[in-house]
C-alpha cells in the first residue's frame, strides 16, 4: 500500500500517515477506515501528522472534477469526531488551495488542520496544541 500509517510517539497519542507516489483513493480509504477504528478504541483524543512530503499527487490527476472533490473532502475531514488536530507536512500549493476551499465552504470542517513544512515542525505544532487527556496504551495501529 502506498500510503501507511504508524504510531508517532511512544504515548500513542499521535498517528503518523505517510503518503508515497502511486497511492489511490482506495488506499486513502482503507487507511482512514484504520484511523476510525483506532480512535473509536481510545477514550483520548489522537492527533495525526499526514506526511505527504514526497511530492504526492491527486489520484486521477485533477482535484476539480466531482469524483475527487468529494474524496479530498473526506480526507480533510479525517479530524472531525473528535479525532484530534491533523498537520499536514510538505502540502503542496494544490492541496493548500483544497483546504482554503473548503475553509470557505465549511470552516469548521478545517479548523483542525494545521501545515508545517517538516516533521519537526508539525510535532513542534502539536506540542502545542494537543493535550491528550490520560492516554491508554490498548489502542494500536
Amino acid at each position: 500500500m502506498s500510503i501507511e500509517l504508524y504510531w508517532d510517539n511512544d504515548e500513542q497519542t499521535i498517528l503518523l500517515c505517510e503518503f508515497h507516489p502511486g497511492w489511490t483513493w482506495d488506499d486513502m480509504h482503507e487507511t482512514l477506515a484504520t484511523i476510525k477504528k483506532v480512535t473509536d478504541r481510545a477514550n483520548y483524543e489522537i492527533a495525526a501528522i499526514v506526511d505527504v512530503h514526497e511530492g504526492v499527487g491527486i489520484p486521477g490527476g485533477s482535484l476539480l472534477s466531482r469524483s475527487n472533490l468529494e474524496h479530498a473532502k473526506k480526507m480533510l475531514s479525517m479530524g472531525e469526531g473528535g479525532t484530534g488536530p491533523i498537520v499536514i507536512v510538505g502540502a503542496n500549493p494544490l492541496i493548500r488551495a483544497a483546504h482554503d476551499a473548503f475553509r470557505m465552504i465549511d470552516r469548521k470542517a478545517t479548523s483542525n488542520i494545521h501545515f508545517a513544512p517538516n516533521l519537526e515542525a508539525a510535532r513542534a505544532i502539536l506540542s502545542q496544541i494537543h493535550t491528550p487527556a490520560n492516554p491508554a496504551f490498548a489502542a494500536t495501529a
